[in-house]
């Protein structure tokens, strides 16, 4: 499993992942700039827990879903169904740390076409390199989807995952509602990081993610709940939820101090994202 912010023990809260190719190692504690999001997109606090979303699991991975609403959620104040041949710079920004010591990451491995992002972690100029994207919207609360798939390859790791403006101002936090760290993609993990010593809590989904799945999180106050494919998989009640840090959604295929490929990894692998919505959280 992949250490967010320092080493520390890990609360599990269901068993190991089977095939984990690495024992993993922290994000760097300052990420690249984010532009500053809006006031208004950090707002929502609800005092009721909204109806979830339908699941699109048995749908063909395209359409697109459209940006319309979905019960209590209203309609997303982030949607991409990437169209296009070029990532939207007024929704994204590109991971740029290809000399950072742990998780590098080249803009080289970020790709649109066919309605799809493609993020192709690899080697580049002979050294493994992550590929990802950061959005520029932030919010605190809320609902986060992803439909995303990855290639196997041991080494790297897809992720989809909620990160604050500032880590440690006004909090330590880190959401995880997929970490498929698994060579194989047939496990994925979930992790709710909290505190400046990575204290953390996990859960094992056991899904083959060479296929297309639908994850997503609701963020309230005083829960998460973690879902797959529409089926709510993990609500966790405790101390470890956020409550004041404003989240930016990363989809990242990573690697980092502690991944290793093997002489089966290929040289690029890649994970794609068919599209994302994020919601706001309701109001009463």
């Amino acid at each position: 499993m992949a250490l967010r912010h320092a080493r520390t023990a890990v609360v599990l809260l269901a068993a190991a992942a089977v095939g984990c190719s690495s024992g993993g190692s922290a994000r760097p504690a300052t990420p690249p700039a984010i532009s500053p999001p809006s006031t208004a997109a950090r707002e929502g606090r609800p005092t009721t827990t909204p109806t979830a979303v339908p699941s699109d699991a048995l749908r063909p991975a395209r359409p697109s879903p459209r940006p319309r609403a979905y019960g209590s959620w209203g309609l997303p104040v982030l949607y991409d169904g990437f169209g296009g041949d070029r990532l939207d710079p007024g929704k994204w920004q590109v991971y740029d740390a290809p000399n950072a010591v742990s998780h590098p990451g080249s803009p080289a491995g970020v790709h649109v076409s066919g309605g799809r992002l493609r993020l192709v972690g690899g080697l580049y100029g002979g050294k493994d390199q992550s590929a990802g994207v950061v959005s520029r919207l932030a919010q605190t609360y809320g609902r986060w989807e992803a439909r995303i798939r990855a290639d196997r390859g041991s080494g790297y790791s897809a992720t989809a995952f909620l990160w604050p403006t500032r880590l440690g101002s006004p909090e330590w936090a880190e959401i995880d509602f997929a970490e498929i760290i698994d060579g194989t993609r047939r496990t994925g993990g979930l992790f709710v990081h909290h505190g400046a010593d990575d204290r953390q809590l996990m859960k094992i989904v056991h899904v083959d993610f060479t296929r297309w799945h639908t994850v997503a999180v609701d963020w309230l106050p005083g829960r998460l709940t973690y879902w797959v494919d529409g089926k709510a998989v993990w609500t966790y009640l405790g101390p470890f939820v956020p409550s004041r840090a404003d989240m930016h959604l990363n989809l990242r295929n990573e690697t980092a101090d502690g991944f290793h490929r093997l002489a089966s990894t290929p040289m690029r692998v890649t994970m794609e994202v068919d599209w994302i919505r994020v919601f706001r959280a309701p109001r009463t």
